[in-house]
């Protein structure tokens, strides 16, 4: 559990262990101890196009209140979990997918479509 020290403004301590925790932390931690979703699951629900929590909680059964908060890993709620890991991660994968290219390595189903525009691999669609 993260303990946060003194707050300055607006929780910044606290936002920064949690960011680092969620950096760090292998892809099975639970963001959520109350129903199972794990870190794994909400980068899988970034890479499907997820890009705010109200999309994140379409896909996967978060609680939304602070009754894991006490149970999971970090210390705070599956919210609080999902908004660290968003801000960490949907920005490194934006700029993963516009700089996506196949270049030589274009597979056949592919067919040397420029990048994002074969449909077939994760970054295309």
């Amino acid at each position: 559990m993260i303990q946060a020290g003194p707050v300055t403004k607006k929780g910044e301590k606290m936002m920064d262990k949690l960011e680092k925790f969620w950096r760090d932390a292998p892809a099975g931690y639970l963001v959520c101890a109350e129903t199972g979703v794990t870190k794994n699951m909400i980068l899988n629900a970034i890479v499907d196009g997820a890009k705010d929590i109200d999309a994140i909680s379409k896909m996967l059964p978060l609680c939304r209140s602070r009754v894991c908060a006490s149970k999971n890993p970090s210390g705070v709620g599956c919210s609080e979990n999902t908004e660290v890991i968003l801000s960490i991660y949907a920005p490194i994968y934006e700029f993963m997918k516009e700089g996506h290219s196949h270049g030589n390595e274009s597979g056949p189903d592919c067919g040397g479509k420029s990048s994002g525009s074969c449909g077939s691999c994760k970054l295309c669609q």
